[in-house]
């Protein structure tokens, strides 16, 4: 079998982990569903941005298994296939060769994973987020300011958004 990107980084790059835990005050359940609602990606994009599902061999969309992905943009293309999903435990997104940010010469994303487990405090839920990128050597830390830049609010985003959508 094909893995959708290469094991290995290639020449120049090495292999960036960014790895990020938010404590939500919001069940488990309800985190799942927030985070595998394909609106939860797809509405609120800023034209040109988009975020599409394709249909898999199964006839299924949104968040199932083979289905394909794409987050595009200007400086950006993230196209891959949902791979393993476990119910209120794990979501894997696994990224093709020549998906970028900002240029194919500098980072290019291979692995957006996600874990829930339940919080310390009843009621809340642990989300991990896991994304692998090979990245040019001189391009390391400028990629983990920007990682850190993006995704500092997720966990905020989350948590905001369950009330007005979820718990209806």
């Amino acid at each position: 079998m094909v893995a959708p990107s290469p094991h290995a980084p290639p020449p120049g790059f090495v292999r960036h982990v960014y790895d990020h835990r938010w404590q939500i005050g919001r069940s488990r359940s309800s985190v799942w569903s927030w985070l595998c609602d394909p609106a939860t990606f797809t509405d609120g994009q800023i034209p040109p941005f988009r975020v599409e599902f394709l249909t898999n061999a199964a006839g299924e969309t949104g968040f199932a298994e083979g289905v394909y992905n794409a987050h595009v943009g200007p400086f950006m293309s993230f196209s891959g296939v949902l791979g393993v999903i476990e119910p209120e435990r794990y979501r894997d997104l696994q990224y093709f060769y020549g998906s970028y940010a900002i240029s194919h010469a500098l980072f290019r994303p291979t692995r957006l994973q996600f874990w829930l487990a339940d919080g310390t405090d009843a009621g809340t839920t642990v989300l991990q987020l896991q994304l692998d990128t090979d990245v040019r050597r001189r391009a390391e830390r400028a990629w983990a300011r920007g990682m850190n830049l993006f995704w500092r609010r997720f966990g905020s985003w989350c948590e905001r958004d369950i009330p007005n959508h979820w718990l209806r």
